[in-house]
């Protein structure tokens, strides 16, 4: 069965892309994945996978949900999982910009019920996980808010993982334990809490990572103690 990976968070700015480079830099190699930026705003994962843009295969595409006036339609994003589903890869993952992850929900409370989706994903024979970024400081109340409305529409119909971007949280640790009580409390829709995003600005080995990544860089432009640091960093990730 196909995978469909949805990274989501209605709050900008908390890691979406971050995130999608770090899955994108781990399957670098990995000709069964694709991945798709669904960012009609600011495009991040265009910019920094342009190191997957040009292969053949084809392993990026840009999609939208926008119709004619511009404005986000929930209805296409089924016409785009149908176009997805008939692609030769395994697994999928799906770059939702701030504007469309907010619209995400809106599938489940106002076009269809959360059954009504998870039929939708039986016909089309694919699993989805919802991936949802949390960062802490002033973004944290946003993004479990975004989280808790997530889990409250699921009804344990879909897994849910929980992506922390650890830097974000260098200064609020005990945010880090109230998420992973909230996961346990949440067993039955949350299947696992991973950690991803610890770079320190002021570290010159982190410096360089971060300008990779702005810059769509492979693994190939990683030497020394940045390609260690990296590596350390893909580990984290399934």
């Amino acid at each position: 069965m196909k995978k469909m990976n949805f990274i989501l968070q209605s709050k900008g700015g908390s890691g979406k892309s971050m995130l999608t480079y770090l899955l994108a830099l781990k399957n670098e190699d990995n000709t069964r994945t694709y991945f798709i930026d669904f960012d009609s705003s600011v495009k991040s994962s265009t910019q920094q996978l342009k190191f997957l843009q040009g292969r053949t295969p084809a392993r990026f595409a840009k999609m939208n949900l926008l119709d004619e006036r511009g404005k986000i339609d929930r209805q296409r994003l089924f016409e785009n999982l149908q176009i997805l589903v008939q692609k030769p890869y395994e697994e999928f993952f799906l770059d939702f910009g701030a504007p469309e992850s907010e619209q995400f929900t809106s599938l489940f409370s106002k076009d269809y019920t959360i059954e009504e989706f998870k039929q939708i994903a039986d016909e089309l024979d694919v699993e989805f996980i919802f991936n949802i970024v949390v960062a802490g400081g002033s973004s944290y109340l946003p993004c479990t808010s975004y989280l808790d409305n997530i889990v409250g529409l699921n009804q344990q119909n879909f897994s849910i993982i929980i992506y922390i971007n650890e830097f974000s949280f260098q200064n609020y640790k005990s945010l880090i334990e109230e998420l992973e009580s909230y996961a346990k409390a949440n067993s039955g829709n949350i299947h696992g809490v991973k950690y991803f995003g610890d770079f320190d600005t002021d570290a010159a080995p982190h410096k360089n990572i971060l300008r990779y990544i702005s810059e769509g860089k492979g693994m190939n432009a990683y030497i020394f103690v940045e390609k260690i640091k990296i590596q350390k960093e893909l580990q984290k990730l399934p």
